[in-house]
């Protein structure tokens, strides 16, 4: 096999997620289901270091906003994942790939370009922490219903140990 086909396969194999929120890459044979949001997430950041620092470089107006005008706007920018991501958790409502892609790309620029401000460390250890608090709450909560087929493995297995 390729070794550039096989990392390819490598990686996309790292954004493995349920069918359900995924898009569908084939590759060699198998398939592959891509998180939409981590996709659109991971883009940004990859795509946030050269803008972040051309920005920085050629635009020093978007970091002359101060410590509390930059916090501002990259909370901004990575808001609408936030409020996707707990929304769909809460069962309020039903995300699609595109949104959930078109907002995860905001949030990974926002997050590189927080990194890139000239913002004291001191600030940004707060913002990390509130971030890691919101993830980690929002993580276990999962009020949405699986799919009708995990709920036929889940009897399925229970059925089994009995």
């Amino acid at each position: 096999m390729n070794p550039l086909k096989r990392l390819l396969g490598y990686i996309l194999s790292f954004f493995y997620h349920k069918q359900i929120h995924a898009f569908k890459v084939q590759l060699n044979g198998r398939t592959y289901y891509v998180c939409a949001r981590c996709s659109g997430f991971y883009l940004g950041i990859i795509f946030g270091f050269p803008i972040s620092f051309a920005m920085l470089l050629f635009f020093p107006i978007f970091y002359s906003l101060g410590p509390i005008g930059t916090t501002i706007i990259a909370i901004g920018l990575a808001l609408p994942a936030m409020l996707d991501w707990s929304t769909q958790r809460l069962a309020l409502r039903e995300s699609r790939n595109a949104l959930r892609f078109g907002t995860g790309l905001p949030a990974g620029f926002s997050l590189v370009w927080y990194l890139v401000s000239p913002n004291g460390f001191i600030l940004k250890i707060p913002v990390f922490i509130g971030v890691l608090i919101f993830l980690i709450i929002f993580g276990k909560i999962d009020r949405r219903t699986p799919p009708e087929s995990e709920l036929e493995e889940n009897y399925d297995t229970e059925s089994k140990g009995s």
